[in-house]
């Protein structure tokens, strides 16, 4: 089937000088995918996932481009066993990508057993050009992380082993600027590449590379 509207269009965008090509938007783009099944080959006790796999993939592509484009808020409690103080990690969203945001696109869907694959795209506009140039700032540093989540659990599964992933990040980075352990520590962080999830013997596996902005390192009185 030809569609000759389609090549007109092809020619004349090929026609299109350099300059104003160089002008073309920018755009973060990483994989993601989920499983077709919540444990890929079983069934037996075990609960299939809530969500249809297509809004699971939305809903985690929402999630990663977020942290990439906005970044997350982050507290942080080292545990300290002296203290009989258990370890805690928040992670909240500086801001959530609506579903219907004109700039959020999923393309290239495609099941590949046990896997519903896509590449998840958000186009920046001024507003988020802004932000990222805020967080090119040399003062913030890198810092990189693996975690951990249940595979049973699916889709909290994978964003349990992100947590992880970004509170190892926290930890250590505190570690390499603070040699006294902390009663607490808040900031923000910001997905610098794209993430890497994959499963190994019954769970994700996250490794993430993030810019940290720690706004507040609290310490312990001393009486």
């Amino acid at each position: 089937m030809k569609f000759p509207a389609l090549a007109a269009l092809i020619a004349i965008m090929a026609s299109v000088p350099t300059a104003i090509a160089a002008e073309a938007p920018i755009v973060a783009r990483a994989p993601v995918w989920v499983y077709l099944e919540k444990v890929p080959g079983r069934f037996d006790g075990v609960t299939l996932p809530e969500n249809p796999p297509a809004r699971e993939l939305d809903e985690l592509s929402r999630f990663i481009l977020g942290g990439m484009v906005f970044g997350w808020n982050f507290t942080y409690a080292p545990g300290d066993a002296s203290r009989k103080v258990t370890e805690s990690f928040s992670l909240e969203p500086i801001k959530v990508i609506d579903e219907r945001d004109p700039r959020f696109r999923i393309l290239e869907v495609s099941a590949d057993f046990p896997r519903l694959n896509c590449w998840a795209e958000f186009t920046y506009d001024a507003a988020t050009l802004r932000r990222q140039s805020y967080w090119d700032s040399v003062v913030f540093k890198s810092a990189k992380g693996r975690g951990t989540g249940n595979l049973n659990d699916g889709m909290a599964g994978v964003k349990e082993a992100y947590a992880n992933a970004l509170k190892q990040a926290v930890r250590a980075y505190a570690r390499k600027i603070e040699k006294n352990k902390p009663k607490e520590i808040r900031g923000e962080a910001l997905l610098r590449e794209t993430p890497r999830l994959f499963a190994d013997e019954g769970s994700f596996v996250a490794e993430v590379r993030v810019i940290l902005n720690v706004r507040d390192m609290i310490p312990y009185s001393v009486y």
